[in-house]
C-alpha cells in the first residue's frame, strides 16, 4: 500500500473517531468548540480551493474569502478574510488575516482572527484510462485559528476532501465534500472550555489553467442549535 494510503486511512479513521464523539449529548465543551471554529478563520470562512480539493499544484496568490451566517431570523455573521498562499513542494500553506463582523444593530462587537492551513494531496483514483481521465482526489486540511476580543479563542480543524476533478480543460468544474473534525478552546475570566465538534463542507469551484480558483460552498460545525455557513472565494494566482 502506498504511504500516502495509509495516511488517508488514519485520517479518515480520525475523522471517524470525531463524529462519534460528536454524536454523544452536547454540553459546555461543545458551545465552546462551536464558538471557537465559527469566530475564527477555520470556521468563519469558506474552505479554500487549493490542492487538498484540486489535486493539483497550487502557485503562489492572494486568497479572498466571504463566508455569512444566519445570527437570528433577522440579522446576520458576515466574515471577511484575505490571505496568501504558497506552495511546498506538492502541498501548500495558507496564512489568513480576516474580521468577524456580527451584523445586530450594534448589540455585538466584532474582532480580528487570524489563520494558517496546511493542504496535501494524499489519494488521486483514475476514473478511466488515459491520462486525459478525470479522477477521484482526496485530500487533507489542517487549519489552525486564533482570535481574541473579551476571550481567547483558538481552534483547529482537520478535514478530508473528496472531490471528483473531471479531465483538465482550460476551465475545469470540481464539486466537492468535506467531512472533518474540528476542535476548540475559549479562555476567559470564568475558566477554560475545550470541546471537539464533527465537521462538514461541500461546494463547487472552478479552475483556470492559469491558477485562477474561484468557488462557493457551505459548512457547518455541527452544534445542535449551530447554523451553517455560506460562502465565496477566489485566489488570484501569479
Amino acid at each position: 500500500m502506498r504511504r500516502s494510503s495509509i495516511r488517508g486511512v488514519v485520517l479518515a479513521i480520525t475523522v471517524g473517531l470525531g463524529i462519534a464523539r460528536a454524536a454523544n449529548a452536547q454540553d459546555a465543551s461543545d458551545s465552546a468548540a462551536y464558538r471557537a471554529l465559527t469566530q475564527t478563520p477555520p470556521s468563519a470562512l469558506p474552505m479554500p480551493m487549493d490542492v487538498a480539493i484540486t489535486g493539483l499544484r497550487d502557485r503562489t496568490g492572494i486568497r479572498l474569502r466571504y463566508g455569512i451566517m444566519s445570527y437570528d431570523d433577522r440579522e446576520y455573521v458576515h466574515n471577511f478574510g484575505v490571505g496568501l498562499t504558497i506552495p511546498v513542494g506538492s502541498s501548500s500553506i495558507g496564512l489568513t488575516g480576516g474580521y468577524y463582523w456580527p451584523n445586530c444593530n450594534g448589540h455585538c462587537t466584532g474582532h480580528s482572527m487570524f489563520g494558517v492551513a496546511y493542504s496535501q494531496n494524499l489519494v488521486r483514483i483514475p476514473l478511466g484510462a488515459g491520462s486525459g481521465a478525470g479522477v477521484l482526489n482526496v485530500g487533507s486540511g489542517w487549519e489552525a485559528g486564533y482570535a481574541r476580543q473579551n476571550a481567547t479563542l483558538v481552534s483547529g480543524r482537520l478535514s478530508i476532501p473528496i472531490s471528483l476533478v473531471p479531465q483538465q480543460h482550460s476551465v475545469t468544474v470540481i464539486p466537492y465534500v468535506a467531512p472533518g473534525v474540528g476542535g476548540g478552546l475559549v479562555k476567559d475570566d470564568s475558566g477554560t472550555e475545550v470541546g471537539l465538534l464533527f465537521t462538514l463542507g461541500a461546494g463547487i469551484g472552478l479552475r483556470t489553467t492559469r491558477g485562477f480558483t474561484a468557488h462557493a460552498g457551505i459548512s457547518r460545525a455541527f452544534l445542535s442549535t449551530g447554523n451553517w455557513l455560506a460562502g465565496v472565494g477566489i485566489t488570484i494566482a501569479q
